[in-house]
C-alpha cells in the first residue's frame, strides 16, 4: 500500500511522481491547409520554444498556437514562392 502522505488532490493516483508531457506533432499552417513540418514538441512547451524549432528548420513563424482539439502545435507561416 502506498504512502498516504504521497496522494492528494495535486497528484491524483500517480503517486506524487511527475507524468511526461505528451509530445504533440508541429504543423504548418499555409491558408486553409495544414502539413506536418517534421518536428515534434511537447505538449507544455512554450510557443517561443516552438518557433525556435521551426527557425531551425528554416520556417518564419508568425502566429503559434496549441490546438487541444487535434492534439497538435499549429504554426501560421508566411508562405512566399521562391523565397529560399
Amino acid at each position: 500500500m502506498p504512502d498516504s502522505r504521497l496522494t492528494s488532490r495535486t497528484t491524483g493516483f500517480n503517486w506524487g511522481r511527475a507524468m511526461p508531457a505528451r509530445v504533440c506533432p508541429v504543423l504548418i499552417e499555409m491558408g486553409l491547409d495544414r502539413h506536418a513540418a517534421g518536428i515534434n514538441a511537447p505538449s507544455k512547451a512554450e510557443p517561443a520554444e516552438v518557433s525556435l524549432a521551426l527557425r531551425e528548420k528554416g520556417w518564419t513563424p508568425c502566429r503559434i498556437w496549441f490546438d487541444a482539439s487535434v492534439g497538435a502545435w499549429i504554426a501560421a507561416v508566411i508562405y512566399r514562392p521562391g523565397a529560399a
